[in-house]
């Protein structure tokens, strides 16, 4: 009896790590652009990023564009210089530098909404990225704001898995993911 019992929880655990990983591979959620307050460019990632954020502006998505975190730097793609250079104007971004991981991206990202009385924003990130960003920004948004998960994919140089880190990024990707449901955020950053 011990051993159906031990062998029926092996299969339900086997069967939960497929699925997980299975799910793991789909990093292709996106929502359609709508009429925001902001446009959040979340740094830490490629140059696509930037000119997405810079799209969604320049179409009238957005007013104001937060980066998160502003790191000014030829080397990276989350500068107010590089945002300039794609046409946003000085002074509608909103320029963060305390930002350390996706979790403070989100903390830091509410508390700017609510100090400027804002209440909807486009998130932008790239596409291997857009799942734990989404996760993240859901989990601790309490209803005050409604957020849109746009990913930088058109302006990327492809998809995710098609570089030669493909395996990386999922793997990266899929233990940040379940130390952010765990809420061990700390270890990420």
């Amino acid at each position: 009896m011990k051993i159906r019992i031990l062998i029926i929880l092996f299969c339900i655990s086997l069967m939960l790590i497929v699925v997980s990983i299975i799910d793991s591979f789909d990093h292709s959620y996106t929502d359609q652009p709508v009429e925001s307050d902001l446009i959040v460019m979340l740094g830490g990632g490629e140059e696509s990023r930037m000119q997405q954020a810079a799209h969604l502006y320049h179409e009238g998505y957005a007013d104001r564009v937060l980066i998160t975190p502003v790191v000014e730097s030829g080397d990276l793609n989350q500068s107010s210089a590089l945002a300039m250079e794609y046409g946003i104007p000085e002074e509608a971004l909103i320029l963060e530098y305390e930002a350390i991981s996706t979790y403070t991206n989100a903390t830091i990202t509410m508390d700017i909404m609510e100090e400027r009385d804002m209440d909807s924003a486009l998130i932008v990130t790239s596409d291997w990225h857009i799942k734990r960003t989404k996760y993240i920004y859901d989990k601790l948004n309490d209803g005050r704001f409604d957020f849109k998960y746009i990913s930088a994919l058109p302006f990327q140089d492809g998809r995710w898995h098609e570089g030669g880190d493909g395996f990386y990024v999922w793997y990266s990707e899929y233990i940040k993911l379940w130390v952010y449901r765990m809420g061990i955020y700390w270890w990420s950053e």
